[in-house]
């Protein structure tokens, strides 16, 4: 069973992982504020890297990161959080919680069905 401090949201976000001079462009599926899962290029896989600086680009600004590697499957590299400066880890948390607001908004509506008007 997995234990998370924090849901997962899943996202398309453009990232740019960079590990000295090597920079690579992945895309984050799932996020939360304790890491991400990226969809990522093969070079990401081949090298071994246990940390990497990352730069999530949300619709409100750039989100810096240091990331370790948490796991590999198939595609998709996880990566949790070991530092965020005060602007980063506030966009990330506003912006988790604008995509959780809106998912609640959306199921809302389903579990409510059409709106029915009473005819004039």
């Amino acid at each position: 069973m997995e234990q998370r401090n924090s849901p997962r949201t899943r996202t398309s976000l453009p990232v740019t992982a960079r590990r000295g001079d090597v920079i690579l462009q992945a895309r984050c599926v799932e996020l939360s504020q304790t890491g991400m899962l990226l969809r990522a290029p093969r070079a990401l896989h081949a090298h071994a890297w246990p940390y990497l600086s990352a730069k999530l680009l949300l619709p409100s600004g750039p989100v810096t990161v240091l990331c370790r590697r948490v796991g590999v499957r198939a595609d998709k590299v996880a990566y949790a959080f070991q530092v965020l400066d005060a602007v980063s880890q506030q966009r990330l948390t506003d912006h988790l919680f604008d995509c959780l607001h809106a998912e609640a908004q959306k199921r809302g509506r389903r579990a409510r069905g059409p709106s029915l008007r009473r005819a004039s």
